[in-house]
């Protein structure tokens, strides 16, 4: 399968081979739809706490991979549901679920 990502830059700033990164990348976007789930649930449900767990796991994995732009995003959505802030969290879900299906292009 082909992705929108510069495989052979991660494989290089991780030290892996390029067949590694794939084969991570396809792990990750099978396990975050399961965190993104989680996160909506909690979104609908006001549930703080299950929004900064699940924000918090795609963070971790997805940092893991060098994916910043959804590591930053998942962060400042842990960060905002770990302090109980307001903040337009579907929009940001909505965001997040845009740059993990942009991988996939």
């Amino acid at each position: 399968m082909k992705y929108n990502l510069d495989i052979e830059r991660i494989a290089r700033e991780l030290e892996f081979d390029v067949e590694d990164v794939i084969e991570v990348v396809e792990i990750f976007l099978e396990t975050v739809n399961d965190s993104l789930s989680e996160l909506k649930d909690g979104i609908d449900t006001n549930d703080m706490k299950k929004i900064f767990e699940a924000a918090h796991s795609i963070k971790g994995s997805s940092a893991n991979l060098l994916l910043e732009d959804i590591s930053v995003l998942a962060k400042e959505i842990e960060f905002a549901g770990r302090a109980n802030k307001n903040i337009d969290y579907i929009s940001k879900y909505n965001e997040l679920c845009l740059l993990i299906d942009n991988i996939k292009k």
